[in-house]
């Protein structure tokens, strides 16, 4: 039986050189650039404009604040989050195919995403080390793949950022979040993360990498973690942020 990490690129290879259908709206796709999304859907994609919020990219309705309501009352422990699109229409659909359903084509379109985000706002890789969002063992073999290891691999590959993924465990088995509120949220990560290594931790800048802000709840308890263990700033990446 073949790995997950195994099925993706066999997945991505065949997807490249055989037509496929695209995942939003169901057309025949008869020349695939390797993932399953037509191009008029890809236009559709919502990406997300200025102006953002400085600390946690939330979008903002003007440009008259640097920050959002919820930044000032509360303090997040990371020190800026940014996505590239926001959580609707097609890149919903994607998100919840590549994560629910093990779309796993799906990948080079988020990494390519990624990629484009972080050639453009090169501040972003000036960081010490990548960190996909850890999952919890249990979660992790009903699910078979990490999403967010595999949109970090490549973006360590392609900057030679080295790429953490044993250093920090997510040791609390936390329940889904989707259902939750904001308050049951960050009740529901409070504490879920552990560094298990003695990585010399003291002064690093770390960029997590995960597939979905919602609340920021999970990526600021991981922050928490990180800052606690001695790195000097934390920075957030996604593919998409909730409104």
């Amino acid at each position: 039986m073949c790995r997950r990490d195994d099925r993706f690129l066999k997945e991505g290879t065949h997807s490249f050189f055989l037509p496929q259908h695209c995942i939003s709206c169901g057309r025949y796709i008869a020349l695939s650039f390797g993932f399953p999304l037509c191009d008029d859907c890809y236009e559709e994609l919502p990406f997300l404009r200025e102006p953002v919020c400085t600390r946690c990219g939330r979008p903002l309705r003007s440009g008259f604040s640097l920050s959002c309501p919820r930044c000032r009352q509360f303090p997040f422990r990371f020190d800026c989050a940014r996505a590239v699109t926001l959580y609707a229409g097609v890149m919903r659909e994607c998100l919840h195919a590549f994560k629910y359903s093990g779309i796993l084509s799906l990948a080079p379109l988020f990494v390519s995403l990624l990629e484009q985000y972080l050639e453009e706002h090169p501040f972003l890789r000036e960081v010490d080390y990548l960190l996909p969002v850890p999952l919890h063992p249990r979660r992790l073999r009903e699910r078979g793949f990490n999403q967010a290891l595999l949109l970090a691999r490549p973006l360590s590959l392609r900057w030679r950022i080295p790429l953490l993924h044993r250093e920090v465990i997510r040791w609390k088995e936390t329940l889904p979040q989707v259902h939750l509120s904001a308050k049951e949220r960050r009740k529901n990560v409070l504490r879920a993360f552990r560094v298990v290594s003695r990585f010399p931790w003291q002064g690093k800048s770390i960029l997590i990498i995960d597939d979905i802000l919602t609340t920021r709840a999970t990526v600021d308890a991981l922050s928490a973690a990180l800052k606690d263990a001695g790195c000097r700033k934390v920075m957030v990446l996604t593919v998409a942020s909730g409104k």
